[in-house]
């Protein structure tokens, strides 16, 4: 799908963002509760620029959204100066904790998504038979 849209840059960082976090469109569109991949089409062609709704569940599932709209990563927040090694290694920690918690938030919610499709299939058969 061509980038043709007035929001060509941020269309090509949504694109690297999805690609490095979900894999595909499908899968981040799963994870933030939207039924198929057309949902961010008019994202990742530049047609649209993402606003509150979609940025919080983007924000929700990990993604850096300042990094999308802006070019500029979100950086941990750094201790301050002299506060010791220890410090930083603890904020390190946690930081790395948080990015393990969401990534395992995000395959549950992949999971759910798979047990949900399944329960469908068994109620369209049970209301057909």
């Amino acid at each position: 799908m061509p980038i043709s849209g007035p929001y060509k840059n941020e269309a090509v960082r949504f694109r690297e963002e999805i690609k490095k976090k979900f894999k595909t469109q499908i899968a981040l569109c799963h994870a933030i509760g939207a039924k198929d991949g057309s949902y961010v089409t008019g994202y990742v062609t530049g047609n649209n620029r993402i606003g509150n709704i979609l940025r919080e569940k983007l924000e929700a599932v990990g993604v850096d959204v300042n990094y999308i709209l802006y070019g500029k990563r979100t950086e941990a927040e750094k201790p301050k100066p002299g506060a010791g090694q220890e410090l930083s290694d603890l904020l390190f920690l946690c930081t790395e904790k948080v990015i393990h918690l969401q990534n395992a938030v995000i395959e549950m919610n992949k999971e759910l998504l798979e047990v949900n499709q399944l329960l469908e299939t068994v109620k369209k058969s049970v209301t057909k038979g």
